[in-house]
C-alpha cells in the first residue's frame, strides 16, 4: 500500500494537536539513532499525551499498514529505538506523571515516560526506591526500561526491571488497551502475560502505565575499591565474594583501557594495576560492617595490589559516578563504540574474559571491558571508527566470535539490552528453531499486521514467512 505522509500526518495531528506532531528533517534525523550504532529515518515523530490518543493511532496505523516504533530516552543500546522501514515514532517522554505511591503496600504507579533516577528522587522523600540502576538512568525511562528489561549496576542483589513489577497498562497492536497484574505482590491466575510483555521490544505492544514494587531504603551502604595485576585475578576475586554469600548490591569490574578512559576523561586517578572491581554493600549497618571486614580479607587472599573504602555519601558517589561515566570515556578513545552484553554463568567468567582479551588480539581491535560482573553480565566494547570499512568488518567478526563463545558455555548474547537489530544474527545461534517459531506465533497472533516496532528481535523476513 502507497502511504500518503501528508494524508497521514493530518489525521494523527486531528488526535494529537498539531503541537505533538513533528516532521521537520532536524527532529526525524534527531530520531533517526538511539545510542547505537544502526539508524533509519522516520516518516513522523509524534509526542502522544494519553493512551487514547495511542490506541487511535495504533488502529490508524492497522488501516494503512504503517510501522509504529515506540520511544522513550533513546539510550538503548540494541538498535531498539531505530525505525528501519521508517514509520512513526511515538514518543512517551511526554507520559511522565508518578500517579501513586503507596508506601503501605511498597507500590507505585507511573507513567511510561518517567524518568529513573526523577522517580528514585521522589521515592527518596518516603524512604523508599526502584533498585533496577542502569547506567543511563539520568535519561532512561521506565517504558524503555520495561521494553528491555533493563538490569543495572544493582542487578546482581535486586535483578533486572522484570522482577519489580507488578501490573502493566498495554496499548496492543490492534488498538484495545488492556491492564495486566495485580496489585496483589503474588498471583498464579493465569498465563503471566506482564512478563510477556517485558523485554519484547516494543514488538506486542506499548506500555504505557506500570505498577511497580519499590523498597525501604536500607540503613546504609559503603563501597570498596580494589585494584589487581590481571583481569583473571580481579574476576575471580568476584567470582569469591558471590560465592561466599556477601550480598553485593554492586559489583563492577573495569580493565585497564577503560581505567585509562575514564581517568582522562573525568580527572579521577587510580593506583596502579591491570583491572579493578568495585563493590557495594548496603543494608543495616552491623550486618554491613561485618561483611565489610570479609571483604577486605578477600581482598588480600585474592592479592589485591590496593584496596580502599568509601565511607562517606561523597566518597561512594565519586566512585560510581567515575563508573557511569566508562561508556562516555570510551568514546572519547575511538570515535565509536560497540558495547556487546554477554551474560554467562559466574564460574565461567575468568574464561570468558580471558578469551574476549583472545579474540581482541585475533582480530587486531581494541576491546575494553567492563561490566556487572557479579551476575555473569559485563560488556566488551569493541573500539573502533566506523567510517573505516576494514575496521567494521573485524568489529563484526569480533562481535560474532565474543557472542558464540558465550552461547558455547551456557550464556547469552544479550544480559540486559535486547536483541534489537543489532544482536538478531547473534541470536541466531542462540535460540533454537522450535523456540523461534513459537516466538513467531505470538507475534503474528498479537500483531497480525507486522506494525509493530518491525525488524527487531527477528529479521522482518521472518514475519512476512519468507524464512
Amino acid at each position: 500500500m502507497n502511504i500518503s505522509w501528508g494524508n497521514i500526518a493530518k489525521k494523527i495531528s486531528e488526535i494529537v494537536g498539531e503541537e505533538n506532531i513533528t516532521t521537520s528533517l532536524v527532529d526525524l534525523i534527531t530520531y533517526s539513532s538511539d545510542a547505537s550504532i544502526d539508524s533509519g529515518m522516520p516518516n513522523l515523530v509524534v509526542w502522544p499525551t494519553t493512551p487514547e490518543q495511542i490506541s487511535k493511532i495504533v488502529k490508524l496505523a492497522n488501516e494503512y499498514h504503517f510501522p509504529i516504533i515506540p520511544r522513550g530516552a533513546g539510550t538503548g543500546l540494541s538498535g531498539g529505538a531505530v525505525p528501519k522501514y521508517g514509520g512513526v515514532i511515538l514518543d512517551l517522554s511526554r507520559m511522565n506523571k508518578i500517579l501513586e505511591i503507596s508506601t503501605q503496600d511498597l507500590q507505585v504507579l507511573v507513567e511510561a515516560g518517567v524518568v529513573a533516577d526523577d522517580l528514585n528522587q521522589e521515592l527518596a522523600k518516603h524512604g523508599l526506591f526502584f533498585p533496577p540502576d542502569p547506567a543511563s538512568s539520568s535519561a532512561a525511562t521506565i517504558g524503555g526500561m520495561l521494553a528491555e528489561n533493563a538490569g543495572g549496576i544493582r542487578a546482581v542483589k535486586y535483578g533486572t526491571t522484570r522482577e519489580w513489577v507488578l501490573g502493566l497498562e498495554v496499548v496492543l497492536p490492534t488498538g484495545e488497551v488492556l491492564w495486566v497484574g495485580r496489585r496483589a505482590m503474588k498471583w498464579v491466575a493465569g498465563y503471566d502475560l506482564v512478563r510477556l510483555f517485558i523485554g519484547s521490544e516494543g514488538t506486542l505492544g506499548i506500555i504505557t502505565k506500570a505498577l511497580l514494587k519499590v523498597r525501604p531504603l536500607p540503613e546504609t551502604a559503603l563501597s570498596a575499591f580494589a585494584m589487581f595485576s590481571s583481569l583473571e585475578q580481579a574476576v575471580h576475586c568476584v567470582y569469591k565474594i558471590i560465592i561466599e554469600g556477601l550480598e553485593p548490591s554492586k559489583v563492577e569490574f573495569l580493565d585497564q583501557i577503560t581505567l585509562d578512559a575514564i581517568s582522562k576523561y573525568t580527572g579521577t586517578s587510580f593506583p596502579p594495576g591491570e583491572a579493578a572491581i568495585i563493590i557495594e554493600l548496603d543494608g543495616e549497618k552491623l550486618s554491613v560492617e561485618k561483611r565489610l571486614e570479609r571483604l577486605i580479607e578477600i581482598f588480600k587472599e585474592e592479592k589485591a595490589l590496593s584496596y580502599d573504602v568509601a565511607r562517606t555519601p561523597e566518597e561512594n558517589m565519586r566512585i560510581w559516578q567515575a563508573r557511569k561515566a566508562a561508556l562516555p570515556a570510551l568514546s572519547s578513545v575511538k570515535p565509536t563504540v560497540v558495547i556487546e552484553d554477554v551474560t554467562v554463568p559466574i564460574s565461567k567468567l575468568p574464561y570468558m574474559v580471558k578469551v574476549v582479551q583472545e579474540i581482541s588480539k585475533k582480530f587486531n581491535i581494541p576491546v575494553a571491558t567492563f561490566g556487572h560482573v557479579g551476575d555473569g553480565n559485563f560488556h566488551p566494547c569493541i573500539l573502533l571508527d566506523i567510517r573505516n570499512r576494514d575496521e567494521v568488518e573485524r568489529m563484526e567478526k569480533c562481535a560474532l566470535e565474543i557472542a558464540k563463545a558465550a552461547i558455547k558455555v551456557g550464556g547469552t548474547v544479550s544480559g540486559e539490552h535486547g536483541i534489537g537489530t543489532l544482536k538478531m544474527n547473534m541470536y541466531r545461534h542462540e535460540a533454537p528453531t522450535e523456540l523461534v517459531k513459537l516466538l513467531l506465533k505470538i507475534k503474528r497472533a498479537l500483531d497480525p499486521n507486522n506494525i509493530m516496532n518491525p525488524g527487531k528481535i527477528f529479521p522482518k523476513e521472518y514475519l512476512e514467512g519468507n524464512a
